[in-house]
């Protein structure tokens, strides 16, 4: 009996006991916390608190986000919570009531930004910031100081030129190129110095990052215009009277959500209609120098649409969409300086690109981020006269434009980021796709050339060569160009970050195949203040081969296409030269390599106060294989030794470059913004400072792929490179919101002048390339005088209406980047409605800078400038936003 209650007692506790797997049912939730834009907030802090008996008694401790604005709470019990997101500069972000079931819980907690906060940094203590290789030596601009920009996109893009450098490559929401979208969709702008991570293809690139956000909350929307007058410009110091001009450009758009929390747009269109009086400045024989207004307008009109879509996946995954459409025509192109009416010529211009990013978190430590590009464009060129061409080397140049046909193009463009975070290691992979197709029937120099040393020649009608192309221009190309990269930013201590990294490229076209660049990047930051940062950094770069160097070996090989080169000819009549066996053909070198660029550099940022900041980077370059012409046929004795041809060029990779850069930033701010609704009428200041400084020598070898050595080698042809590496540049950048309501913008830049060639302007060695030098004088050894530009934009703002609530992440510039973020807020929600006028003055003390000096001793303008860059232009904007 004994034995049978026992049984009966076991029996009834099994079965009153809850089973295994009901004791272990706990629940596993995730938390990704996001500003109001949809940017993760890394380092936040993120709690669970319970609501009913059974959750208030499992006191679960709070946990801090990721990089990627992750909270992971394991083995939760089940039952209703509230979760609470925290993180200064914003406010509390709070699900009151969340029930949690067996297995994962995902959610999403919105942190509002807090409205009178200036400026926050997101993320680690200020050593470990300082010591983050993705968020030093770059500048982020400021609310305030994205307001002061140009609300027209062209004239914004060459403030933000100015203010980072003209090598910037300019980025939007990742993606190089493109249009500037109006200043009310941008959120950040953020400028990138001294990138040398495997990730970029770039040496030392410097990048403008310009992160948009599309429309949230209700529809909003504007309408910019903005018209230059003729009678505000200033006259070229070369004419005594100045022709008709006039601008007139005019854009719309709106946004906003188009599903609650899931989708949002922005639609902008846009166009153009403008024309110009070119200038002519040529030595005409017989009479000599006339420089005035021709008697025609360059006209110029375009159109032009960007949209942009984002929809939400999931809770952590955001599809984008973008596309835009432009087409653009003009006419008497071609015209002015040495070139007469004659040589006027149309063209037109239109290209469509859809853009397409999904980004977002995977898992508890990696992140994603892909996107592509497919674009298709085209041109073509009409001739308004076809007529032979009468060159008169840098003094005049008659007949007609001869250029015909054109190309089109389409493109695409793959790249995909994954990104892991564990410990101490963020790892970066990653893959570019860059390819094309091409259709080309573009024509040039089709009816001959007379080229004539001087007017004594032309007056006596001794041309010195007669060039002409003839045969098929029709050409069809496919180009592909790749690479993979791996990178690791290694957190050793929490002051010193270690950047080891390989990058590998490849190109159709070149047979070579051992691309690989290592890179390697210091960080650190010796002091608990996190006020100082040091960097230096070392890589290998490669540089792709250019597809127009490419379709010119294909286009002109010498049978499809051929050069005609005939020295002394008959004139006016050359006679039958297609006769003739007086041709030059191009070609690659079959082994090929790509262009190799080595570089190191060592830096310091310097945070000086809350309101001063420096940074300096100094760096060396090296480049090998650069590309140069060889002429397989130069004569010997005055012989060629193959008859066939006159001159072949092979484009080989022999020569080399070396540079040596020093470039310096300081940005000051008088006082943090204040809140619109607050703010002082006057108070001076409201303003801040940015300067850019560099100094540099560049020098190489080569005047590019199919330039021939006049020395016969490159060893004879070092000189200093005659681009935007300058002696000296300086940029001075000055910002005021002084008077409410005002915002003004003041931009000087000076830089030393280029360097150009001394050339005898003969064909002294009988190889029918006019690069001849004189005895002892090396290349680029002239120098141009130095340049100076002054630029204002005044902005005034006229509020109207109520102020709104505002929208979630419309009164920010927040930059999440690489897993850091800069929060830049400004006050009070906008006003109902907005006007605003604009004035903006290009070359506002009429300097002028001469330029496009002749180097040619025929030339009756020999070391003489023959034109002048933009003179003073006003123009003046008119916006409406609501």
């Amino acid at each position: 009996m004994k034995r049978l209650v026992a049984a009966f007692a076991i029996l009834a506790g099994v079965v009153s006991a809850p089973p295994a797997w009901a004791q272990a049912a706990r629940a596993r939730v995730i938390v990704t916390v996001v500003d109001p834009s949809g940017g993760v907030i890394p380092d936040a802090t993120v709690s669970l608190i319970g609501l009913e008996d059974a959750t208030k008694a499992a006191a679960v401790e709070p946990v801090k986000t990721t990089d990627k604005g992750l909270a992971t709470f394991e083995g939760v019990a089940l039952g209703r919570y509230s979760i609470q997101g925290s993180f200064p500069g914003f406010e509390l972000g709070l699900l009151r009531e969340v029930r949690l079931r067996s297995g994962d819980n995902k959610h999403v907690v919105v942190l509002p930004i807090k409205k009178m906060e200036s400026e926050v940094t997101v993320g680690r203590d200020a050593q470990n910031v300082a010591s983050d290789r993705r968020s030093t030596f770059g500048t982020a601009l400021t609310r305030e100081q994205i307001e002061a920009l140009s609300d027209d996109p062209d004239e914004m893009q060459q403030q933000l030129q100015d203010m980072a450098g003209p090598n910037a490559i300019l980025r939007i929401d990742s993606f190089e190129g493109g249009r500037l979208p109006p200043k009310s969709q941008i959120k950040s702008i953020h400028i990138t110095r001294d990138a040398f991570a495997a990730e970029n293809h770039f040496a030392g690139g410097l990048f403008i990052d310009i992160i948009t956000q599309p429309g949230i909350g209700p529809l909003r929307g504007g309408v910019n215009m903005r018209l230059r007058d003729g009678s505000m410009s200033a006259r070229s110091p070369f004419t005594t009277t100045k022709g008709p001009e006039r601008m007139q450009n005019y854009q719309t758009f709106f946004g906003g959500s188009l599903l609650k929390e899931k989708s949002s747009f922005n639609l902008s269109i846009g166009g153009q209609s403008s024309f110009e009086t070119p200038n002519r400045f040529v030595y005409i024989p017989g009479v000599g120098t006339r420089s005035e207004p021709l008697s025609i307008r360059r006209p110029n009109d375009g159109l032009f649409l960007n949209g942009l879509l984002d929809y939400a996946i999931t809770p952590d995954q955001t599809l984008r969409v973008g596309v835009s459409r432009s087409a653009f025509s003009s006419k008497n192109n071609g015209v002015g300086g040495n070139d007469e009416l004659e040589r006027a010529f149309s063209s037109e211009n239109a290209s469509t690109f859809v853009r397409i990013q999904e980004a977002g978190p995977l898992g508890r430590r990696f992140f994603t981020n892909t996107r592509m590009q497919i674009g298709r464009t085209s041109s073509t060129s009409v001739s308004v006269l076809e007529a032979p061409t009468f060159r008169i080397t840098d003094a005049r140049t008659t007949g007609g434009a001869q250029v015909s046909g054109g190309r089109q193009a389409t493109m695409i463009n793959l790249q995909s980021d994954l990104d892991y975070v564990r410990g101490i290691h963020s790892v970066r992979s990653g893959i570019i796709l860059d390819g094309g197709s091409y259709r080309s029937d573009d024509s040039s120099n089709y009816l001959g050339t007379y080229l004539f040393e001087s007017p004594t020649a032309f007056e006596a009608g001794r041309p010195t060569s007669y060039t002409r192309r003839v045969g098929d221009p029709n050409i069809t190309y496919r180009n592909l160009q790749a690479g993979i990269y791996l990178q690791d930013d290694i957190r050793v201590r929490r002051n010193l970050t270690l950047s080891p990294g390989v990058r590998y490229e490849l190109q159709t076209h070149l047979n070579d195949y051992n691309n690989f660049g290592p890179r390697f990047g210091m960080t650190w930051s010796p002091f608990k203040n996190g006020k100082t940062s040091l960097r230096t950094s070392f890589g290998v770069f490669y540089d792709w081969l250019n597809i127009g160097t490419y379709e010119q070996t294909l286009r002109v090989d010498g049978f499809r296409q051929r050069e005609l080169n005939v020295a002394n000819p008959l004139f006016p009549d050359p006679g039958n030269v297609g006769s003739l066996s007086a041709t030059n053909r191009y070609l690659l070198s079959g082994d090929l390599p790509m262009v190799r660029n080595m570089r190191v550099s060592a830096g310091i940022d310097q945070t000086v106060s809350p309101r001063v900041r420096i940074s300096a980077t100094y760096a060396q370059a090296r480049g090998f294989g650069l590309l140069r012409g060889e002429n397989l046929n130069a004569p010997v004795g005055g012989l060629r030794p193959d008859p066939a041809f006159v001159n072949i060029v092979q484009v080989v990779a022999d020569a080399a470059s070396r540079q040596r850069t020093l470039s310096a930033n300081t940005s000051i701010t008088l006082a943090a913004p204040s809140p619109a609704l607050n703010a002082p009428r006057w108070n001076w200041k409201r303003t801040s400072f940015n300067v850019n400084y560099s100094a540099g020598k560049a020098e190489n070898n080569t005047e590019g792929a199919f330039s021939l050595p006049f020395t016969g080698s490159p060893g004879g042809e070092w000189g200093e490179v005659a681009g935007e590496i300058r002696r000296h540049r300086v940029n001075l950048g000055i910002n005021t919101t002084a008077l409410k309501n005002l915002s003004a913008n003041l931009n000087l830049n000076a830089s030393s002048g280029t360097p150009y060639t001394i050339t005898t302007g003969r064909d002294n060695n009988g190889d029918l390339v006019y690069n001849d030098r004189p005895s002892g004088v090396g290349r680029n050894t002239q120098w141009a005088p130095r340049q100076v530009t002054v630029n204002g934009n005044f902005f005034y703002t006229l509020a109207i209406g109520k102020k709104t609530i505002q929208a979630p992440g419309g009164i920010t510039g927040i930059t999440i980047r690489e897993g850091v973020a800069t929060v830049m807020t400004g006050g009070a929600p906008p006003p109902r409605y907005r006007i605003g006028l604009s004035v903006n003055v290009q070359n506002l003390t009429n300097r002028a800078n001469y330029t496009g000096y002749s180097g040619t001793m025929t030339s009756p303008f020999f070391l003489q400038p023959q034109s002048v860059l933009s003179t003073r232009k006003v123009d003046i904007s008119l916006n409406f936003s609501f």
